[in-house]
């Protein structure tokens, strides 16, 4: 089964983690990932996510599975942060997904299902799995030119 896969095209923002590791200057600062490391290239718990992390043990009291959607009390309250406290909440639905690209199949699919015909417009640069996840779902892609490599500028 495997032998048929065809190898993913190398993606160039992990690459970038080798360039930063080949660099030797030491004044090096890591913006390649999107995570924080201090000077000693380490990645830290910060205080308040170690904060969170002892709320939620000390009041959590299941691990049971959670329904389709999610937790609902953290979509609510999402819903209330991104839309406003006054927003009519019968009006809005959330659901939790794993991760960005885990969120971004999600609404392929949906789309797929429900808008067969959409055309998803993608930026160009956009992230390198963008595309393999709409293609995937068998949309329709088309790309737009934001960034103007050769003046620095967006358009």
């Amino acid at each position: 089964m495997f032998e048929d896969l065809q190898p993913a095209p190398a993606d160039k923002i992990l690459a970038l983690i080798g360039l930063y590791r080949a660099d030797p200057r030491p004044d090096k600062v890591d913006l390649g990932v999107g995570v924080y490391k201090d000077r000693d290239g380490k990645t830290p718990v910060m205080r308040a996510v170690r904060e969170a992390e002892k709320r939620l043990l000390q009041s959590q009291d299941t691990k049971t599975y959670l329904g389709l959607a999610g937790d609902t009390d953290f979509n609510t309250a999402m819903a209330r942060l991104v839309f406003g406290p006054a927003a009519e909440l019968t009006r809005i639905r959330a659901a939790q997904a794993p991760g960005g690209s885990g969120a971004l199949r999600l609404v392929a699919e949906l789309l797929k299902r429900t808008r067969s015909d959409a055309t998803i417009w993608l930026s160009d640069p956009t992230w390198p799995n963008h595309m393999p996840v709409m293609r995937a779902a068998g949309l329709r892609i088309r790309e737009y030119r934001y960034f103007d490599a050769a003046s620095g500028a967006v358009r």
